[in-house]
């Protein structure tokens, strides 16, 4: 059964049942007018012909034509008990008075069986009004009842039919609820035939589909997510990855061995290491040593917005090491230099000194001109000694690689 036909089912029998209360009402008041009348047309009747008669009585002389008229009257409205027998007595006691109008005893008889007709009917009046009341009362009862369980059959059907339409669209919107929270298992369980077991066995179908749907989506998400980070787990540089709002979304095991290596929290290690300008340098401590790790940053965005970043502490502790092992062995080599220089020098002093024996002049002017280069080349291996030792001052970690 469609909605709409229990919608139209529903409102027909309300209808109905007014209907059915209007004319409850109306036969019984129809019953009652029905008494009344036939109390007027009958009894009233009869008690108005009497009063006609008994004023044609009164009438000196006695107006026979008006008593004969009304008792005729009266012969054609007897309707109570006993009322003919005395109509029959009067209308022989009139027959008797037209023949001897001066008989007092006739005419007495006469008034007495007139006002015994009027009697008889002002008792039926009596009796009839009190039938009457008793019908009205049981009418009203009636009515009344009919009204109070008809009344009560309304009240019953208005509380109970909107449940035919509220209910479904309840469930069906706490299913939409459910749904929206990603509740995607929630079933709708309505055994209906009707519009609204149209719409809630489309609302299972989305609902299974999407579970379906969230389920494989869900084990792909989970397979990658487990691929991607043990591709990050094997890569020697620390990883970490946060999100537009800055929260930690992962971080490899580098970056977990060197915040146990440094004994800090994990929230104190990230945050220095967030707080770090990208491009610098950090000597950090892992497995028992000491490496140099340089802070790349990069943003990760969509089309439009950007979602995240990502911290790379690359590893350059080998670069590291093997510039620091160069800019010793300069500065070594700087330094073993300058001892044989220096005693070139001084060979060079004696020599140009005349105690040792005179020299022409063209080696005097050879041995200045080697004296200066001498000196020149003492100057430089001097400078390339000092900029070594400022350059291993300058490596992060570098007493680390000394040999």
């Amino acid at each position: 059964m469609t909605l709409r036909t229990k919608l139209t089912l529903g409102l027909t029998f309300l209808f109905l049942m007014a209907l059915a209360i209007s004319m409850t009402g109306v036969y019984q008041i129809y019953r009652y007018n029905d008494n009344v009348k036939q109390v007027l047309k009958q009894n009233l009747h009869s008690i108005m012909f009497s009063n006609n008669m008994l004023q044609a009585m009164e009438s000196r002389p006695v107006q026979f034509d008006s008593l004969q008229y009304n008792l005729q009257l009266q012969q054609a409205n007897i309707t109570e008990p006993g009322e003919a027998n005395v109509t029959e007595k009067a209308v022989s006691l009139s027959q008797d008075l037209r023949q001897h109008p001066d008989d007092a005893a006739l005419t007495e008889q006469l008034r007495l069986a007139i006002l015994q007709i009027s009697s008889i009917n002002q008792q039926a009046i009596i009796q009839k009004n009190a039938a009457a009341s008793v019908v009205a009362n049981r009418a009203m009862l009636t009515l009344s009842v009919i009204t109070m369980v008809l009344l009560g059959v309304s009240i019953i059907f208005i509380a109970s039919f909107p449940a035919i339409v509220t209910k479904p669209v309840q469930l069906l919107t706490a299913g939409i609820r459910q749904v929206s929270n990603k509740h995607y298992q929630t079933r709708i369980n309505v055994s209906r035939k009707d519009e609204f077991g149209e719409l809630v066995a489309v609302f299972n179908m989305m609902a299974e589909q999407l579970h379906a749907y969230d389920t494989s989506n869900t084990k792909q998400i989970k397979t990658a997510k487990n691929n991607i980070e043990t591709i990050i787990n094997q890569i020697n540089d620390g990883i970490i990855g946060y999100d537009k709002d800055q929260h930690l979304i992962f971080a490899n095991s580098i970056i977990k061995d060197i915040s146990e290596a440094r004994k800090q929290s994990g929230q104190e290690f990230l945050q220095s290491i967030h707080s770090a300008p990208p491009g610098s340098q950090l000597c950090l401590p892992y497995k028992q040593d000491n490496r140099v790790f340089v802070k790349e940053v990069f943003k990760v965005s969509n089309e439009h917005d950007e979602t995240g970043e990502v911290i790379v502490l690359r590893d350059i502790s080998a670069a590291a090491a093997f510039a620091a092992e160069k800019t010793k062995f300069i500065a070594a080599a700087s330094h073993e230099l300058k001892t044989p220089i220096a005693s070139m020098k001084m060979s060079i002093s004696l020599l140009q000194d005349s105690r040792t024996g005179p020299l022409g002049g063209e080696q005097l002017e050879l041995l200045q001109s080697i004296h200066e280069d001498t000196e020149r080349i003492l100057q430089i291996s001097s400078d390339l000694l000092e900029f070594t030792q400022q350059k291993i001052a300058a490596i992060p970690g570098a007493s680390s690689y000394q040999r």
